[in-house]
């Protein structure tokens, strides 16, 4: 016997307070009586008085109490239970692309397949399951069921995807769903890597068994291909690279075959050492298009045998300045006229109006901010200290560069970042929706000098410092010079009729203000579907196209990952085949569990308040037949 909630007990001081009401209603009882003389004749007895004399209408109140409180406290009794259940089983499954290696006539992915089914087969009645698969992510494909025939048919859904793998992240999703409601769980792994390239602590791999495929190394595969062409060049002035790498250990052979818009411009026979790369350039190209990497014959590994890039074709562009000092117009055209497909366009503050823009433009506003949104991306140059966009608090002069965001594509090729000749500059609040690219220290804490951002769905640049005459041109400021046209770089507007190059495995996320209830989305070779979501999940190679009423885009998915390419396997204790063990009988373990019986307490009070109320109705109808 126990209680199971005994943060009930203060309740039974409710039976004191019951009793003072008693005591209470008792000394305060009036008698009318015609004379007091013979109560003046007569001694008090104050002990009597005082005497507690329960009544039965008391003691069926203090039952009830009795009753509730019981009920409330939660009281039990212990029973022996005796329950018979199955093992508990945890299937991981491995279904990146190295999972597509053939081995023979048959893939790793169905040799893994074929092994998972015989252990499902074998489960007994009560045995349950759990099935995670595992590409660049885990994902949970069935929680613990005894449906075995469902669990058949889930396996039979997956298939491997053109992604990387992060198997221990899945492992360590089995081993944290191994010990729940204190039964654990046997976790099982399908999958064609070593335990050596998980990178888990020994404890773990030993509780694991291993179920590991395939042996074969026979893979060539593009290793990479990289398509020069910055956003002011044609397409007659890029140049592509094709990196081939044998990742088998003997020497192979193939042929390397580049097509643009599906015409061939590039055909190269050629062989490989073993574990050797290769490199191959391509140029000349006579028009802008689809780019396509192919290696034939076909190896053991295909999704990696294919790569695409995309050739422009570049669109004049403009720099729009907006700004009242003369000699930086006159400083930007020498810069301008520098850069093919680069136009300027110079207004003053007093003649900018928004309208003026269009979408594929770049504005510099030099000491101006205006104080509507501009449709544009903007850099913004020395704002005045009073403007709507950068809240100015102070000015500093000859400060010294302290930190940068080194990663930033705004910084590349910059390798004197430190070097850059600041005068004097604005020391601004941050903004809400930027943040800092390159920053100073004062007294008053850090000062940030450049600043990136994105708002109202266009990019921004602020440089707090000034651009001075002369400074981007002059031979001893090449730092600022690089800063200047790596950031219009930056702000280059993407041009929608171009794809995207994403690597398989990404999530593509929708732009903002983009509903997904009007796209259409199709995979490559797949049938069209509609998106449910704000993103889209790239799983495979190849060309993907988003369509809607506003908005439509492209992307090209490739496969450059070194871990999923190299599919050679060492020989080694993991290779060797695990036999199924039949199912052992259903377990029968006994154990002690409270058993509840407070609600018979509320039974009990229910009944008492009906008696009471029946005695009650009794005595009244009594009386008035009296």
């Amino acid at each position: 016997m126990g209680i199971l909630n005994p943060s009930a007990l203060p309740f039974l001081a409710l039976l004191g307070l019951l009793v003072l009401i008693y005591l209470r209603e008792r000394w305060r009882k009036r008698i009318a009586v015609p004379t007091l003389m013979l109560w003046v004749q007569v001694k008090e007895d104050k002990l009597r008085v005082r005497r507690f004399l329960p009544s039965l209408l008391f003691l069926a109140q203090a039952l009830l109490l009795l009753l509730l409180i019981g009920g409330l406290l939660h009281p039990y009794r212990p029973v022996t239970v005796t329950e018979t259940r199955g093992d508990r089983w945890i299937l991981v499954m491995d279904i990146s692309a190295s999972m597509q290696a053939r081995e023979g006539r048959t893939r790793r992915f169905e040799m893994a397949l074929d092994q998972a089914e015989q252990l499902v087969k074998a489960f007994g009645p009560l045995d349950e399951a759990m099935l995670i698969s595992v590409a660049i992510r885990p994902q949970l494909v069935s929680g613990f069921t005894t449906d075995h025939r469902q669990l058949l048919h889930l396996l039979e859904t997956l298939h491997p995807l053109d992604t990387g793998t992060n198997l221990s992240l899945g492992i360590e999703l089995a081993l944290a769903q191994r010990d729940r409601q204190g039964r654990q769980a046997r976790i099982h792994v399908f999958t064609d890597l070593s335990k050596s390239t998980l990178g888990l602590p020994e404890e773990q791999l030993k509780d694991l068994v291993y179920h590991r495929v395939g042996k074969s190394d026979d893979n060539l595969a593009i290793a990479a291909l990289q398509l020069y062409q910055n956003p002011f060049q044609n397409y007659s002035q890029a140049q592509a690279y094709v990196l081939v790498r044998n990742y088998s250990y003997r020497p192979k052979g193939a042929v390397l075959t580049v097509y643009l818009n599906d015409k061939a411009i590039f055909r190269r026979d050629f062989s490989l050492p073993a574990r050797d790369v290769a490199s191959f350039s391509v140029k000349g190209f006579d028009g802008p298009g689809k780019l396509t990497a192919r290696l034939e014959p076909e190896d053991a590994l295909a999704v990696d045998n294919q790569a695409l890039a995309w050739l422009a074709e570049r669109k004049p562009r403009r720099l729009v300045l907006v700004s009242a000092v003369k000699g930086l117009r006159e400083e930007l055209e020498r810069v301008s006229s520098s850069i093919p497909g680069l136009s300027l366009t110079a207004l003053t503050p007093e003649t900018f109006t928004p309208t003026l823009l269009n979408e594929q433009d770049i504005v510099l506003f030099h000491q101006f901010v205006p104080g509507t949104a501009v449709p544009a991306n903007s850099l913004y140059v020395f704002p005045p200290p009073d403007n709507p966009l950068f809240p100015v608090v102070a000015e500093a002069a000859d400060l010294n560069i302290l930190d940068w965001r080194e990663g930033h594509e705004i910084l590349q090729n910059l390798h004197y970042v430190e070097a850059l000749p600041l005068r004097k500059a604005r020391v601004m609040a941050l903004p809400s929706w930027a943040q800092v690219l390159i920053s100073s220290r004062t007294r008053g804490g850090e000062v940030p000098l450049a600043l990136t951002g994105e708002k109202d769905g266009h990019r921004v640049v602020c440089f707090a410092f000034d651009l001075g005459k002369g400074n981007l041109t002059n031979s001893d400021n090449l730092t600022l010079l690089l800063l200047f046209l790596n950031t219009l770089r930056w702000l280059l507007p993407h041009d929608p009729a171009a794809p995207l190059l994403v690597s398989s495995g990404e999530t593509f996320f929708l732009p903002a203000g983009v509903t997904p209830d009007s796209l259409r989305f199709t995979p490559p070779g797949g049938v069209e579907k509609a998106v449910d979501t704000g993103s889209v999940e790239v799983d495979q190679v190849g060309e993907y196209r988003l369509v809607g009423s506003h908005y439509h885009a492209t992307l090209y998915a490739n496969l450059f990952d070194d871990a999923e390419s190299d599919i050679g396997r060492r020989e080694d204790d993991d290779t060797k085949p695990i036999p199924v063990s039949a199912a052992r009988p259903p377990q029968e373990l006994s154990h002690t569990v409270p058993a509840e019986f407070g609600r018979w307490l509320y039974y009990g009070a229910a009944l008492l308040l009906l008696l009471e109320w029946l005695y009650a109705l009794w005595r009244y109808r009594r009386a008035s037949e009296s």
